[in-house]
């Protein structure tokens, strides 16, 4: 026997489905405390970032998943990661330090469900810019010590042939 479902909750199914399909991770909180001038401030820190928070119904997301092994309980808001796996994510915890809410309930990475501590796990690497950055000092690290090292004997013979010039001159 199937079940009909009303029109305006499968259109919320619809929405679902493309966000989920758009979103490179999807992060699952609970926003319980949360006054609306803070649940503003996340949504731009959210949007800025590159993602998108929705809220809506627990039954409805599942459905609109088809992830069978997901649990969830209480009131949820979901953040779509649309540009960065991390960075709207990232935009969250950051949002939770200085507020404390809201907190994380599980994440979607992929096909794969994420628990409580991975998705804190996934926050709190750093962006794709700071990445870069740290890839690149770690490549040219390694050439900089080589010319330095490289360039040391010659120093070190001109500053020795310098010096027994000079103590040639004085002697003279």
């Amino acid at each position: 026997m199937t079940k009909r479902v009303n029109p305006a909750k499968a259109s919320v199914i619809d929405h679902l489905k493309d966000l989920l399909a758009k979103s490179k991770s999807v992060a699952i909180v609970d926003y319980r405390g949360l006054k609306v001038s803070q649940a503003t401030a996340l949504r731009q820190a959210i949007k800025k970032a590159g993602g998108q928070y929705i809220v809506a119904k627990n039954t409805l997301f599942k459905i609109a998943s088809g992830l069978k092994d997901l649990h969830l309980e209480g009131i949820s808001g979901f953040i779509f990661s649309n540009t960065d796996e991390v960075a709207a994510i990232k935009a969250v915890a950051d949002f939770a330090k200085k507020h404390t809410i809201p907190t994380f309930k599980s994440g979607i990475l992929g096909d794969r469900v994420l628990t409580t501590a991975e998705i804190t796990q996934l926050s709190s690497i750093p962006d794709r810019t700071v990445n870069c950055q740290l890839l690149t000092v770690n490549l040219k690290s390694p050439l900089y010590n080589l010319t330095y090292h490289l360039k040391w004997n010659i120093s070190s013979l001109v500053r020795t042939l310098d010096a027994v010039a000079k103590s040639k001159v004085v002697t003279n």
